[in-house]
């Protein structure tokens, strides 16, 4: 079964409806066609999801050479990244999770490439729940900025409580440097900005994991800059950054393996620019000692992983190449090698039990316009099938906790968020955007009616008791 959701835009459709009650008012119209402009408003404010829009003005360029503050630390410092407001995020909920206790949270931002939205400019979030498919909420962030960049990506705590917005003073995160980038930290249950975090370069994917020693962590990846691992218990200090200057590489994407003990980062070495003409590597690094292992023979532009549960592989997909790769973590060499299936592949993910790979055909490094899911069998690791769901300039497929037949696909060209059966091999939903802004990568959360949550699933797979779900699923 198909389900088209309504894609709702109430601050736009009241815009309009509060112009005809003016027009009403002075063009000395009827009092029953005033009467029926407010019934409309009134209609679409009773069936809207809540949607909420910030403005907070104009934030202040980050001062690279500023002294340090309380919140820095010497991974801050050397990443050159500053807290640059902290605002009241408290108050009282701005939606319901009782009513809707597992949600998807995606981005929302003004597109990129092909598509270009008509109606939404600012950085925001919006909310999905993960059974029904509506609507629950949605925000928008305005800092005063000419342009606000669009958020590639959306990250929350281990915990819940955060969500964090990548963008920049700038169009796009690689245009931002010198300070420009910036990060949103929202509460998750308010809905209000809480911090803006800057970067020296444009924060890009963000995704969460707890380390070994069982600290909750927030990755936070720069478009040609560092990665930073954010602390979320400690005012989102950076704890740890690394870069291009220790890596001897361009990072792109970076992940946790299972276990919380080491990041898996993509090195483009020379650049984006050669990654067709050079080869590229996977830095595995150790995060109790900082140091990295490099894996080789992963093709010439590595980028999005996927982790067995029990740590015994990584996969890595080849954007220029068209490959993916399956790592042995115990030797850190590629054992195996395969067709994606499809062209420019972007991020990869498994299912429940881990027998198949689904691979996002986003056109990555060719034209960029994608549309099509790639299907790999990891038993005898071979290319199985392509599947056009539709899309266009799709980027990432997260498993839904609520229902894990399910692979939810972020789909930036056609600004929705589509919905694919693992099982039956169709779209069953189409979830068009709340504001008509393009959407990039999310994650899955669990909410008590109190608003404690649990992150159930990013971009780095499984997460919590989620990925417990999934290892009992593996048991033979």
């Amino acid at each position: 079964m198909l389900i088209r959701m309504k894609n709702i835009r109430y601050w736009f459709v009241a815009l309009l409806a509060l112009v005809g009650l003016l027009a009403a008012a002075c063009g000395g119209v009827s009092q029953k066609d005033y009467d029926a402009l407010e019934t409309q408003l009134q209609d679409q404010k009773d069936n809207a999801a809540p949607s909420i829009l910030v403005q907070a003005g104009q934030m202040q360029p980050v001062l690279i050479d500023a002294a340090p503050t309380g919140w820095d630390t010497e991974a801050s410092i050397r990443s050159k990244a500053k807290l640059l407001a902290t605002y009241d995020s408290t108050g009282p909920g701005a939606w319901d999770p009782a009513e809707h206790p597992t949600v998807f949270i995606t981005s929302e931002g003004k597109g990129y490439g092909s598509f270009t939205s008509e109606t939404y400019k600012a950085a925001g979030f919006q909310m999905i729940d993960a059974v029904t498919k509506e609507i629950v909420a949605s925000a928008a962030f305005d800092l005063g900025y000419e342009l606000m960049g669009t958020p590639h990506g959306l990250g929350m705590s281990p915990d819940g409580r955060w969500i964090y917005v990548p963008t920049a003073d700038g169009d796009q995160p690689w245009s931002a440097s010198g300070g420009a980038g910036r990060i949103l930290v929202v509460d998750s249950k308010t809905l209000k900005l809480n911090q803006v975090i800057g970067t020296d370069k444009g924060p890009h994917h963000i995704r969460a994991f707890v380390d070994y020693e069982g600290n909750d962590r927030v990755i936070v990846e720069t478009q040609g800059g560092d990665t930073l691992l954010l602390d979320p218990n400690d005012e989102n200090r950076v704890v740890f950054s690394i870069g291009p200057r220790e890596l001897f590489g361009q990072a792109y994407q970076v992940a946790a393996d299972p276990a919380g003990k080491h990041l898996y980062i993509d090195l483009v070495l020379g650049g984006r620019g050669v990654a067709s003409e050079l080869m590229g590597a996977v830095a595995k690094v150790d995060l109790e000692t900082g140091r990295a292992t490099y894996i080789t023979n992963v093709g010439m532009y590595p980028n999005g992983f996927a982790f067995t549960q029990d740590g015994r592989f990584t996969y890595v997909a080849d954007a220029s190449g068209d490959r993916v790769y399956k790592i042995d973590n115990a030797t850190d060499k590629t054992v195996g090698s395969t067709q994606a299936a499809v062209p420019g592949p972007y991020d990869i993910a498994l299912n429940l039990d881990e027998s198949e790979l689904w691979v996002v055909g986003k056109g990555e490094m060719t034209f960029n316009l994608g549309g099509s899911l790639g299907l790999i069998n990891t038993k005898t690791f071979r290319a199985v099938n392509a599947y056009d769901i539709g899309g266009r300039t799709i980027d990432h497929d997260i498993m839904n906790p609520a229902n894990p037949d399910e692979m939810w696909v972020t789909s930036s060209g056609t600004a929705e968020t589509i919905v694919w059966d693992m099982v039956k091999k169709e779209v069953t939903a189409r979830i068009a955007s709340a504001n008509g802004g393009d959407t990039h990568s999310g994650a899955f959360v669990r909410f008590e009616p109190d608003f404690t949550a649990e992150l159930l699933a990013d971009k780095n797979g499984p997460r919590g008791s989620f990925m417990l779900q999934q290892g009992t699923a593996m048991a033979p």
